[in-house]
């Protein structure tokens, strides 16, 4: 390592920012230490006998991330000194070895390190002692060589629905900072609500912070896949280079925007960049540093089970291995993801799924055409967790399998039907020992789906989702906000073989002839088929806490669907050959912007 006074071409990659704009609490992910010190954004007064450490999510450099994308061997660490002091340059290893790479007393004024890189390096960060008298630092960048991204190379593509105060705000933390607002050339706001966006109050001066940029679409509700493909194809026939998805309802870090942009743009191949998803119920959590798709049983997976989700605030970088692991992932959320629009010229938009598996489809049809997806650590947004919903026992079920079925058959091999099959049955199973007829009447219209073939999927896209509500409510499957009362105490659950048996005994008993009052009421994380199964009724609280399902047992409709679930997947594996040869050869016409007019045009 080497200060350089140089005259060097350098392109500011990434800017250490010393606070966030985040909700309460997630302080500990742009700085640590420095008790005591005044901090704004980017300078912080780093108080006499304190220890200043920028080792945290926003704070550090992912070096290794950007050594494996774009090759690069050498970063410039830049920082201005408001005093002299002694600063240091920590980094860790690919097994998380931390390593004193330099230390420097270093003069007041502005300070410019290179820092060659090496295959083993992972993070990179800076820590600067205040010493006897206390010290000021501020201005902390990281520089590659490269040019950087011309003004108005990015389309951020917004599709919301009925989040009017969400999406507004969203609009004004886009337009908060100059860099950002700088790279962006327009703001594509795909709004499929009933109620018009146009008509909010604060909609009006959001847009004209962003200085004529906004272009509102209005259309109707084709959930994120058609909301996103709107924005990509808009995107993908203007001068844009990239088109960032991003969700309404998110508390963004506007910084992330900038990393992720300079990253594909020195990358020598198109690649997409996905951002981490940090928790708005607990800001210092990231839900999942990667995602896979299990090839097996097609569906997706943490890159790594200690970090699915990681606690920022107790596992820090220098003390948590598993964070300077390097790893390859299939596909990145459409929270935040970045696509080049030739990409999306190349290989279309999202398949018309409505909801779900759309991005983890788009990974691996990016994948088989060369493009491969890196998701960014230190890009970021906050986010409600999918623990907070009821995916499974809402509307959404059938878009889980529907999809889920769909992308395996356009991507697995042939001999992986059984696996993905047997797994699926295994979970009508499991709805039917909880109570949830719903549910399976919801997944049994998705199996029906899936065996008509390809042309169900732009067909179906408006209106599968009002009639998959229809199926739960004659199923009683809808939630309710009144608070049930809980009248006794049913038996200990029990895991395991002994418990499955005393469940399909209670299953095998007539179902009470009259509906009565509720047994009891059940936690949703209590929700399973060891405690449900044991009951003939029960209130199961949403994932929220604000509603609960009520679920009765009924031994006649549960038998029903059982043979009707082993009808469908004997059908399915019959016929998974033939019609994964269909979809697959559908999927090109399926995501191209003319299937997408057509729909868009009814």
């Amino acid at each position: 390592m080497t200060r350089s006074d140089r005259e060097m071409s350098w392109t500011i990659v990434q800017r250490s920012k010393m606070s966030g704009p985040g909700p309460t609490g997630a302080h500990v992910l742009y700085s640590r230490g420095g008790e005591g010190a005044a901090k704004s954004r980017d300078r912080i007064d780093v108080p006499a006998g304190a220890v200043l450490s920028l080792g945290t999510y926003f704070g550090a450099f992912p070096a290794g991330v950007w050594r494996r994308t774009t090759g690069i061997d050498a970063i410039r660490l830049s920082f201005a000194l408001g005093d002299a002091a002694t600063v240091r340059v920590m980094g860790t290893d690919g097994k998380g070895r931390v390593a004193t790479l330099a230390e420097y007393l270093s003069d007041r004024g502005e300070v410019a390190l290179d820092i060659p890189l090496t295959d083993d390096l992972s993070w990179l960060w800076l820590e600067l002692d205040g010493g006897a008298h206390g010290a000021t630092i501020g201005a902390v960048t990281w520089s590659v060589h490269g040019v950087d991204a011309p003004p108005g190379a990015l389309a951020v593509c917004i599709t919301t629905f009925n989040r009017e105060a969400d999406c507004v705000r969203l609009l004004e933390r886009l337009s908060s900072e100059p860099e950002v607002l700088r790279g962006i050339g327009r703001v594509i706001v795909v709004d499929q609500g009933t109620r018009p966006l146009l008509e909010h109050p604060g909609f009006a001066a959001a847009a004209e912070r962003l200085e004529g940029r906004v272009n509102l679409v209005r259309q109707a509700n084709l959930g994120g896949s058609g909301g996103f493909s709107r924005g990509m194809l808009l995107a993908a026939a203007g001068p844009e280079e990239w088109a960032l998805l991003l969700d309404d309802d998110v508390d963004l870090e506007p910084e992330s925007i900038l990393r992720m942009i300079a990253l594909a743009r020195c990358a020598p191949e198109p690649v997409i960049v996905g951002a981490h998803m940090l928790s708005l119920l607990e800001p210092t959590v990231v839900h999942s540093w990667g995602e896979r798709v299990d090839r097996r049983r097609f569906w997706w997976t943490a890159v790594d089970p200690d970090l699915a989700p990681v606690d920022l605030a107790v596992s820090a970088l220098e003390r948590t291995p598993a964070l300077s692991v390097q790893h390859t992932v299939d596909f990145n959320g459409w929270w935040m993801c970045l696509i080049p629009t030739e990409t999306v010229r190349q290989i279309g938009a999202s398949l018309p799924y409505f909801i779900k598996w759309d991005d983890a489809e788009y990974g691996l049809r990016a994948i088989a055409a060369g493009v491969a997806t890196i998701t960014l650590p230190g890009a970021a947004l906050w986010h409600m967790p999918w623990t907070g919903k009821d995916n499974t026992l809402d509307w959404q079920v059938y878009f889980h399998l529907r999809n889920r079925l769909v992308t395996a058959l356009i991507h697995g091999r042939g001999h992986g039907a059984f696996r993905v099959l047997t797994s699926t049955f295994a979970q009508d199973v499991n709805h039917l020992l909880c109570l949830q007829y719903g549910s399976v009447r919801a997944r049994h219209l998705a199996l029906h789906d899936v065996l008509k073939g390809p042309s169900h999927l732009p067909e179906s896209i408006a209106n599968r989702r009002s009639d998959v509500l229809d199926v739960l409510e004659l199923s009683g499957q809808l939630t309710t906000e009144t608070m049930p009362a809980t009248l006794a105490e049913t038996q200990a659950p029990r895991r395991g073989i002994s418990g499955l048996v005393r469940v399909a005994l209670h299953q095998l008993r007539s179902s009470p002839r009259e509906a009565g009052v509720l047994q009891t009421a059940v936690p949703s994380a209590e929700g399973k088929w060891w405690r449900l199964g044991l009951l003939d009724s029960a209130a199961l609280a949403s994932a929220d806490g604000r509603a609960w399902f009520v679920l009765r047992r009924n031994r006649r409709a549960a038998f029903r669907l059982l043979v009707e679930s082993i009808g469908l997947h004997v059908r399915l594996l019959v016929r998974w050959r033939r019609l994964a040869g269909a979809y697959r050869s559908a999927a090109p016409t399926l995501a191209s912007d003319q299937t997408w007019g057509d729909i868009f045009a009814t």
